[in-house]
């Protein structure tokens, strides 16, 4: 066994671990009253650390701690600016402080409304003013996390603009028409914005115009809708552009449609009334709606965006984008849907095929569907005084 080292660090060489004879200079006398030296503390022997002591550590970690909370921050604004996240049952959706979604996107910092316009343009049409298929007033309150579809029936006796800057009593739809520009594409969708304004007193603030094959492709890029089909219906000679016959059947019960058929399920006439296809266009929205709001949607969202790059709108890039935001975190259990239809009756006194409001109803629906009851109370006036109402 080899022997015990020698006691004391002065007695060891620290490189070959073996008693050291060298001689030494004597030791400097301890101060009265010191008490006797011990070993050297292992902290003695260490050099001091080279950027403070363990407060400046301290103080870089937490200088470290802050770019990182915020660059988590904005990740999670981010992340929950288009979808709020669901944790443990609770949404979670982070806000900017001061600035609300709506700002965030340059849209209106209340609730807003947008003109969308379905038209039916054939190919013989190109170039020329096309007749308005569908009418949809679009209401967002962010505040509120609420939004309405009013769809309007597109026979719907109201006073509209001619070109000159007179007025006439006709459908609602024929504003587009009577307005339509080769040289201004704003001057039909504003005309029939003001119709709306003036016949009903609701602002429009943008608007959207797109045709049949438009909304295909969006409903195709969103990889179709779902559907439930009240009553089964269809056409065999059905025809988007009356040159190719795609006959169409929908059969009773949930159906998967691909943007042809979608299209088709929302025009098809033949056996049914204008109301029914109100409803089923409505239908078309809100299953669009409800499949972009999943999650599992995202990945989609390139390709929607690119399709909805066909469709004429005063909407900019950065306010599109912010509609779509503001619908996704709203999500379709939180739009509600009316029809102006459910308040027309047939007009006995015009000689064409006509749909008249009946005001305390024309009121009803639009204060239920906007939440709204003064804006329900101006319509009714407003049908009355333009001398449309019934």
């Amino acid at each position: 066994m080899a022997p015990p080292p020698p006691d004391g660090p002065d007695d060891v060489s620290p490189a070959l671990g073996v008693p050291d004879d060298r001689p030494r200079l004597p030791a400097a006398p301890a101060p009265p009253g010191a008490p006797p030296p011990g070993p050297p503390r292992l902290d003695d022997r260490l050099p001091p650390p080279p950027y403070g002591g363990p407060e400046a550590a301290h103080q870089r970690r937490w200088w470290y701690a802050v770019p990182i909370a915020i660059a988590v921050y904005f990740a999670l604004v981010l992340a929950t600016i288009v979808q709020p996240v669901s944790v443990f049952g609770l949404t979670l959706a982070v806000p900017i402080p001061g600035v609300s979604t709506n700002t965030l996107f340059g849209l209106p910092d209340r609730p807003f409304t947008v003109l969308v316009v379905g038209l039916d343009i054939r190919p013989s049409q190109e170039g020329q003013p096309s007749r308005t298929d569908s009418i949809l007033l679009l209401r967002v309150d962010a505040g509120r996390e609420r939004a309405a579809i009013l769809s309007v029936p597109r026979d719907t006796l109201m006073q509209v603009p001619l070109g000159e800057g007179s007025l006439t009593q006709d459908r609602v739809n024929t504003a587009f028409v009577y307005n339509w520009s080769p040289d201004d594409e704003r001057a039909a969708p504003d005309a029939l914005a003001a119709t709306v304004e003036a016949n009903l007193g609701l602002t429009v603030d943008y608007y959207i115009v797109f045709d049949q094959r438009d909304a295909a492709d969006i409903v195709d890029s969103a990889g179709g809708v779902d559907v439930t089909v009240a009553q089964a219906f269809g056409q065999d000679n059905y025809s988007d552009d009356d040159v190719n016959v795609v006959p169409q059947f929908f059969p009773e019960g949930k159906q998967h449609l691909s943007g042809y058929e979608a299209v088709a399920y929302g025009r098809i006439r033949e056996g049914t009334s204008d109301l029914d296809r109100i409803r089923r266009q409505q239908q078309v929205a809100e299953g669009l709606v409800s499949r972009l709001s999943s999650p599992f949607a995202l990945w989609r969202l390139p390709g929607v965006w690119g399709a909805y790059g066909g469709v004429e709108t005063d909407l900019g890039t950065r306010q599109s984008a912010g509609l779509f935001a503001l619908l996704k975190r709203i999500g379709t259990d939180r739009i509600v849907t009316r029809s102006l239809g459910e308040a027309t009756v047939s007009c006995a006194t015009c000689t064409a095929s006509l749909l008249q409001l009946l005001p305390d109803e024309a009121a009803r629906v639009i204060a239920e569907a906007f939440d709204d009851e003064s804006a329900g109370s101006l319509a009714a006036q407003l049908l009355v005084a333009n001398g449309v109402a019934p």
